[in-house]
């Protein structure tokens, strides 16, 4: 796992549209768990009511890119969800604590 100073590094390195799209999830869904993910339309809406001119075939494309780094990964072919270094990510980028794990109990085996 890297250190909080290798992710920053990386994320000074990291272009607009990926720190952009990183720091969305918190704003769009403020009470998510982690890994918990967000439609592509859902980002985009969000950074375009933030005043950024990208196109949905920006988010998909950027999304990938963030999941060929294990930053994402891309469910449904729709659903952008962070892994576990992308919630470290976020976390840094809008310096906000790490999101909460989900806490619901697992139900018990079946007996039948």
């Amino acid at each position: 796992m890297p250190t909080e100073t290798q992710l920053r590094a990386y994320i000074n390195e990291m272009p607009v549209i990926y720190k952009d799209i990183l720091a969305s999830f918190p704003y769009v869904e403020p009470s998510r768990k982690a890994g918990y993910g967000l439609a592509f339309q859902s980002i985009l809406v969000y950074l375009s009511r933030t005043g950024k001119s990208f196109e949905l075939g920006d988010i998909i494309t950027a999304c990938d890119l963030l999941k060929e780094q294990g930053i994402l990964e891309i469910k449904n072919r729709i659903f952008a969800h962070p892994t576990e270094i992308g919630e470290q990510l976020i976390s840094l980028i809008t310096d906000q604590p790490l999101a909460a794990k989900q806490l619901i109990p697992a139900l018990p085996a079946r007996t039948w």
